[in-house]
């Protein structure tokens, strides 16, 4: 596991390091979560389908965001630990059943964690 400070530290980390899956925040220091995604599937675009965005409020301008929503996934803060996992296992399964390095496509509406934290 790797953490980064910003959007920017994030894609750094992207060039130099293998990932499963990206968690990142939609609001980030220098450069928010959807402009890391396109920048790393600029230099890696075997990562699509393995982003869960998080935010702390609902989706901001849907044209912005539909082509992330198509293979990505988008959780509402609160969240659970659980929420997340479920999240996270949902990615990695995907990438399980597809081709070694294929994209991971979803092709499903958007999903919100269920899983609120109270």
């Amino acid at each position: 596991m790797t953490t980064a400070v910003s959007g920017v530290a994030g894609l750094e980390a992207l060039r130099t390091q293998s990932f499963d899956v990206i968690i990142s925040d939609l609001n980030m220091p220098e450069r928010g979560g959807v402009w890391l995604w396109r920048q790393a599937l600029v230099l890696r675009p075997e990562l699509r389908g393995r982003f869960v965005l998080i935010a702390s409020e609902p989706l901001p301008e849907p044209r912005t965001m539909s082509l992330f929503l198509e293979s990505e996934r988008f959780v509402l803060k609160p969240l659970t630990l659980d929420g997340l996992w479920r999240e996270v296992e949902s990615v990695m399964h995907v990438a399980r059943t597809a081709e070694p390095g294929a994209r991971v496509e979803r092709r499903q509406h958007p999903r919100r964690s269920a899983d609120r934290a109270m």
